[in-house]
């Protein structure tokens, strides 16, 4: 299981309508293979900005398989247009360093 982090930056004055169509388009970005969960969160430092946190079952299911899918575009679509600015992109592994099981923690 890895995390992609997504930190959006939205357009001033369309954050609630930004929210409001996230949130709808959910379902549709968690309807691709591999994808766990779906989040939003706000920064509560920078007005306007967002963090989208979405569950993968492998980082090829994100990188490889969602951008080759039929929700990517319907996903994309909902929401691009709110971003003022390109998107920060990273992907995390879901367990945390030193937790039992894992190699630093075993």
């Amino acid at each position: 299981m890895i995390y992609e982090y997504a930190y959006l930056y939205i357009t001033p004055g369309r954050e609630k309508e930004f929210e409001q169509a996230l949130l709808a388009a959910a379902p549709i970005l968690e309807s691709a293979e591999g994808c766990h969960s779906v989040e939003l969160h706000r920064d509560v430092e920078t007005e306007g900005a967002y963090l989208l946190r979405v569950g993968w079952a492998t980082l090829e299911d994100h990188t490889e398989k969602f951008f080759k899918s039929e929700q990517a575009p319907r996903f994309a679509e909902a929401i691009d247009h709110f971003f003022d600015r390109e998107p920060t992109l990273r992907h995390f592994a879901a367990d945390p360093v030193g937790a039992p099981g894992t190699a630093a923690g075993a």
